[in-house]
């Protein structure tokens, strides 16, 4: 299943389905199963990333949020099936992203991909697909801010 958070006048909307409805447990089951939640991604992602690990510590999840490039394919390489993986790219072509990924599906390792609503390298891979807001507004300058308030929201959802 794919899902996709929207950001509409600066506020987050709800994330639905094709059918309009909010994310189902068989995709979160990913994590609620899973013993150990990587995550992995970059730059700005990373700091969300982290915000997400302590949240989910206050309810007993495991996160690990990798954080060091280097490491990714080591720590991937080293997951089993105790493990579940959110990779964030927002253009699911970041290099080292997509080799993680790749790692993962070749393992039967399951994982989520937050990426942009194109279609991707690491959506392809994923077992279930959640989109980041794709309406930046760079020509006014306000940079990536919907789609960090959209990680930040799909987060939450999490």
């Amino acid at each position: 299943k794919v899902y996709r958070a929207t950001l509409s006048l600066g506020k987050s909307t709800d994330t639905y389905d094709a059918s309009g409805k909010i994310l189902e447990e068989k995709e979160v089951g990913q994590i609620s199963k899973a013993q150990v939640i990587d995550v992995y991604g970059v730059l700005n992602h990373v700091l969300l990333a982290k915000h997400f690990k302590t949240l989910m510590m206050y309810i007993g999840k495991d996160v690990q949020v990798i954080d060091q490039v280097t490491g990714q394919k080591r720590s991937a390489c080293l997951a089993d099936e105790s493990h579940c993986a959110i990779i964030i790219s927002y253009s699911g072509q970041t290099r080292e992203m997509v080799e993680v990924a790749e790692i993962y599906h070749k393992r039967n390792i399951p994982f989520i991909s937050i990426t942009c609503m194109a279609e991707n390298s690491i959506s392809r891979l994923a077992n279930a697909t959640l989109y980041l807001s794709s309406r930046e507004m760079l020509h006014i300058k306000i940079g990536d801010f919907a789609s960090t308030t959209s990680l930040k929201y799909l987060f939450d959802v999490l």
